[in-house]
């Protein structure tokens, strides 16, 4: 309801229509669509603290508590990645199982 009339004040000021209509997508869909991009976004984050946490390794020097704390970011990192890859891969399997109705 606020998003049509959102539209409606946005094609009265003259900017041209969406290409697809937004009653056009199915809810499962864009679910499932923004749950992806947002996982998209986990994973980016995900590798960005692992190379931070990388070049924290790297640049320890041989001290003990820094080179700690840079190795489990990088296991941190790694687990979230993990993580990450595993729900993209439920999501996108959900996601075949409600638009087919099948495995």
């Amino acid at each position: 309801m606020i998003l049509e009339t959102f539209v409606s004040k946005v094609m009265a000021v003259g900017v041209p229509a969406p290409i697809i209509p937004f009653d056009y997508i199915p809810f499962a869909v864009f679910v499932g669509n923004l749950i992806q991009v947002i996982l998209f976004i986990a994973g980016i984050l995900a590798v960005v603290y692992l190379v931070f946490a990388g070049i924290q390794y790297i640049t320890a020097g041989g001290d003990l508590v820094k080179t700690s704390t840079a190795r489990t970011g990088i296991v941190n990192a790694i687990i979230g990645i993990v993580v990450i890859l595993l729900a993209f891969s439920i999501v996108v399997w959900v996601q075949n199982v409600i638009n087919l109705g099948k495995f």
